[in-house]
């Protein structure tokens, strides 16, 4: 019995290594890099960034996990952080700030995900054609400039600069519209002002419904 115990493998559980550490660091380092050149490409040039896009082959839940979902978390981590230097946090309990912030990131990803339903639902109104991969595409995109925004977050007193990275929204969504969705370029500013309007709406009520669950 003795001589079995002792030809048993010791230490079999999990382990993480150095190297699955560097892996893993290297591959958010990677992600990282993705986000910024697609958000500096898409701000410098917007055309031949959105043919690009419209060439990948993805998924949507692809383009929701791997692409929005880090992106959404930055505002409400930002928020939290700020809050939290400006000593605004002392009112509030900081369990109920996370679970806040939590929130704030899953309502966020649900609001991209909205946003593409809509894009796609109301295409033919605009003599655009309905692709519901191509809508994600347009909805989680354009909405780049607005996440990396939320490091405004860290001072609260910059939040007004966030006012910019909605109008870059709303020229990123003009401009992707007739590539992705072949909208006509003269209803491409209609259409673009009247998801934007729509999703701002149903943002404000997500929030709010958001913001009761966590009062």
């Amino acid at each position: 019995m003795t001589a079995d115990n002792e030809n048993e493998p010791r230490g079999t559980g999990p382990r993480f290594s150095v190297e699955d550490a560097r892996r893993r660091a290297s591959e958010a380092l990677h992600k990282s890099e993705f986000i910024l050149s697609r958000a500096w490409g898409l701000l410098r040039e917007p055309g031949k960034e959105w043919e690009q896009i419209k060439a990948e082959q993805t998924t949507i839940p692809s383009i929701l996990i791997g692409y929005v979902a880090p992106l959404a978390a930055i505002p409400p981590v930002c928020d939290l952080i700020g809050s939290t230097l400006f000593n605004s946090m002392l009112t509030i309990d900081p369990g109920q700030a996370v679970i806040r912030a939590v929130i704030t990131w899953l309502v966020s990803v649900a609001l991209v995900f909205f946003l593409g339903v809509l894009i796609n639902a109301v295409a033919e109104n605009f003599d655009a054609d309905k692709d519901e991969l191509g809508a994600q595409k347009i909805a989680a995109y354009s909405l780049t400039p607005a996440f990396l925004s939320g490091v405004f977050g860290l001072w609260p007193p910059l939040w007004w600069l966030s006012l910019f990275a909605l109008a870059a929204m709303v020229y990123l969504m003009y401009r992707g519209l007739p590539i992705l969705m072949k909208a006509p370029q003269d209803r491409a500013v209609a259409y673009a002002a009247t998801v934007t309007i729509a999703t701002m709406v149903a943002g404000i009520v997500l929030f709010s419904l958001a913001s009761c669950v966590t009062s």
